[in-house]
């Protein structure tokens, strides 16, 4: 009786091995092949097992390589299987265009690789720069967007992952509506006029701000950045329509008005409200609990939406709030910019609303649904003052605007108030910036120059706080006597 000596695919002729292997039904399409019947060279059973393993591993790639291009034709999975048959051959994807700039030997050593391939096999149009590029539609980015930035998102929560994702699909949406969804690729300098008129109209009619607009612009402009380094397009190649396009300010724009967007809420407002003299009456919850602290405070509404429990410090000399990145646990966040790591002292009303949430805020926490809730509740119960521009309305974002006018009015410099608001004060400077600004001590000071009174504290006189202020300078010795 005749037993093979074919064993998973390894075969004994004589005194060599053989891979003999019957090709997998799902690859038949594109192999003529019904079985693979090739030497391994060698006499060594361990090492004909392992370079059969490997050589099947390598034939699966090609075969898969072959499927989504039939399949699919030039899409981002077809390009990258053929562009990983290189790791086999240790080389590194490089355009055509790259390979003829560059040194013959290179070019010559790709070619010699490949001596042993078969004529059809994917690989050579990888080791050689000349595959397909990729067809990916316009709609179809902000998804590649997100799955090439992981690096990105790691320190991001659930609602900020939502808002990085939903910039780029709104971009994809609106030049798919303005001209259509086209290939990356073949998206032209007319294409990108058309949708740079379409922002420049919306700014000339004062529908979004210029910033709105200049955003638009620059996320549509980095998909298609994402797509040429995803297709290996080497830098003198590169062609991104969408850069030399620039959004205008709109010629109507009262360049002395709030840059912002949001209009200041009146500071006795702004009184009557942490104090809870305009809600008395109302049924209050949480909404109104962190609208205090964002109103006490000048933080943006993320800043303390987000805030998570072990950045409360209320067991301390001076109670505070750490605003910071969080990279990794239950608690991630992101924030603005380096800019916004800072303490944020906590006096009078806000400090009482802190105690009652020491563990932050669950309800909104991670989402994103706080500013439509507080503005929504101040729009039901009828608790925004009327706006001095007739038909224009407030938001509650603006009570971050009346703090920097607080603190205007108690006599800090701008720094000083950019420095407790969390904003660049290298960009007001316009230049680098150097040292950690004000301490914590400082920094409670400045925060007790605009703190309202409540009915079990009041902040001491101005006149005693500036007294303060300037002992604590001189004490660190930025006084000279």
């Amino acid at each position: 009786m005749n037993v093979s000596n074919c064993v998973d695919g390894v075969e004994r002729r004589g005194t060599v091995y053989y891979l003999r292997w019957r090709v997998p039904a799902e690859f038949r399409a594109v192999e003529s092949r019904r079985e693979i019947n090739q030497s391994l060279k060698t006499r060594d059973e361990t090492e004909a097992r392992a370079l059969a393993h490997l050589k099947k591993m390598a034939l699966r790639k090609v075969w898969k390589a072959r499927l989504l291009e039939r399949a699919q034709g030039p899409s981002v999975e077809a390009f990258e299987a053929a562009v990983a048959l290189l790791d086999d051959l240790q080389l590194p994807y490089v355009p055509i265009q790259g390979l003829l700039a560059g040194p013959l030997e290179e070019l010559v050593d790709r070619i010699e690789k490949l001596a042993d391939t078969p004529v059809d096999s994917p690989v050579i149009p990888a080791a050689l720069g000349v595959c397909d590029v990729p067809h990916i539609k316009i709609l179809e980015m902000p998804a590649i967007m997100e799955e090439r930035s992981q690096h990105k998102l790691k320190g991001k929560h659930s609602d900020q992952k939502r808002q990085w994702r939903n910039r780029y699909k709104h971009a994809a949406r609106i030049f798919a509506e303005v001209v259509s969804n086209k290939n990356v690729h073949e998206i032209t300098e007319d294409d990108a006029r058309r949708y740079h008129i379409h922002w420049q109209d919306r700014v000339n009619s004062q529908s979004i701000s210029d910033d709105q607009a200049i955003k638009r612009l620059r996320y549509l402009r980095q998909m298609i950045a994402e797509f040429h380094e995803l297709a290996g397009t080497l830098p003198s190649q590169i062609f991104n329509p969408v850069a030399g396009f620039k959004i205008k300010s709109s010629p109507k724009k009262d360049k002395s008005s709030n840059q912002g967007g949001k209009s200041a809420l009146p500071v006795k407002w702004v009184r009557d409200f942490a104090s809870g003299k305009l809600t008395d009456g109302i049924e209050i919850d949480e909404r109104v609990d962190i609208g205090i602290v964002i109103a006490e405070t000048g933080c943006r509404q993320t800043e303390i939406v987000h805030i998570p429990p072990e950045d409360i410090i209320l067991n301390h000399p001076i109670p505070h709030l750490r605003i910071r990145y969080v990279e990794e646990g239950e608690h991630v966040r992101d924030i603005k910019n380096s800019a916004s790591i800072r303490a944020v002292p906590l006096f009078g009303a806000a400090l009482e609303v802190m105690r009652r949430h020491n563990t932050g805020f669950a309800r909104y926490r991670a989402k994103g649904s706080f500013s439509g809730d507080i503005n929504k509740f101040m729009t039901d119960n009828e608790l925004f003052p009327a706006h001095p521009e007739a038909g224009k309305t407030y938001t509650f974002g603006g009570t971050r605007h009346t703090w920097e006018e607080r603190g205007r009015a108690a006599g800090m410099a701008n720094e000083e108030r950019a420095f407790l608001l969390g904003h660049s004060v290298g960009k007001l400077r316009g230049r680098p910036v150097y040292g950690d600004g004000p301490e914590l001590k400082l920094r409670a000071l400045y925060a007790e120059l605009v703190a309202f009174p409540t009915d079990t504290w009041r902040p001491r006189p101005q006149s005693e706080i500036w007294s303060l202020i300037e002992a604590e300078l001189q004490a660190e010795g930025y006084r000279v006597e």
